[in-house]
């Protein structure tokens, strides 16, 4: 068996265990296909044991939150057909533009395509930054008119003065934001397991992850703050009219970091009126000025049926 298939089987077995805890215990209500059961957390479809088998049309996948390319880890499983669409069309708008912050600080130990201008005259290139901050230019010969280039190399002098333009990435601004939805969302998944997110609270989010090309999630849900490490995870903002979940996540590039919070709802109020209300006081305040409860102590989500009832009895008391 490969580490891959180590890795799948594991997750496998531990949220099916997931599902039948919380059915015999009566957390969860549903109707399972099979006697070992894993159900996509973006399509809600029931998988098998088999579907683990990579070799079939649609089987289940690692799927890294946040993605491996910002440091990421495969910690659950999608469907392939959820994890491709998510992927291609979401998560790569993220990395690439936490790529171009970089790029845009000029940081030690990058490099990126650029263009550079003499006098009208345009020529493509690349800037390399070395771990000392020491940056050089080159050009490229194979992306440039080699007359136009010859041109552009007799212009330019010692003292000449090139302007820059760092080469921008394809970036949608809306599934950039969604890419931050989908990593809360599944770190919500990974750390409660089905007792949440199998409620109908979540179909917008589900709906707004298979539909990466419309808006149907209110898109201001997410904020960047200085929050201390022992808040990150996935925290409960308790606060009383204001209660929602909160994952804050780093998001690393070879060279920075970038910490985001997004708001996932809970089943007690329109997610709009938190995040109106959230935004308004950080508009006041730059640090997040909410009482957080960081769901942590050790516990399990997954498999502690105390905690799981207390949290459940709790969001219950909210409606």
């Amino acid at each position: 068996m490969t580490d891959g298939e180590k890795k799948r089987k594991f997750i496998f077995d531990k949220y099916s265990e997931n599902i039948i805890f919380l059915k015999s215990n009566s957390v969860i209500d549903i109707e399972l296909k099979y006697d070992r059961t894993y159900i996509c957390p973006i399509c809600l479809d029931q998988f098998s044991e088999a579907a683990l088998d990579q070799t079939l049309q649609n089987p289940l996948s690692l799927e890294d939150a946040p993605p491996k390319s910002l440091g990421g880890k495969a910690n659950i499983l999608t469907c392939k057909k959820c994890n491709n669409t998510c992927g291609h069309e979401i998560d790569k708008h993220l990395t690439e533009r936490m790529q171009e912050l970089d790029h845009h600080k000029f940081l030690p130990n990058i490099e990126f395509t650029a263009k550079f201008e003499i006098n009208g005259s345009t020529i493509q290139g690349k800037i390399s930054i070395d771990e000392n901050g020491t940056m050089t230019a080159y050009h490229m010969d194979k992306n440039n008119n080699p007359i136009k280039l010859q041109d552009y190399i007799k212009t330019a002098k010692k003292d000449s003065i090139i302007n820059l333009q760092i080469d921008k990435k394809q970036v949608n601004p809306i599934n950039l934001q969604i890419a931050l939805l989908k990593i809360g969302y599944l770190l919500t998944f990974e750390k409660y397991g089905y007792s949440l997110i199998l409620d109908n609270s979540y179909d917008r989010i589900r709906q707004q992850l298979k539909n990466p090309f419309e808006v149907i999630y209110p898109l201001d849900f997410w904020f960047k703050a200085p929050l201390p490490k022992e808040i990150y995870g996935v925290p409960f903002i308790i606060e009383k009219g204001l209660e929602a979940i909160c994952p804050i996540f780093p998001l690393k590039t070879k060279v920075s970091e970038y910490v985001f919070g997004t708001i996932v709802p809970l089943t007690t109020k329109p997610i709009e009126d938190v995040i109106t209300e959230l935004k308004e006081r950080f508009k006041v305040q730059k640090r997040f000025p909410v009482a957080f409860d960081p769901m942590n102590g050790g516990v399990d989500y997954l498999t502690d049926l105390k905690a799981i009832s207390k949290m459940k009895t709790w969001i219950n008391n909210l409606k």
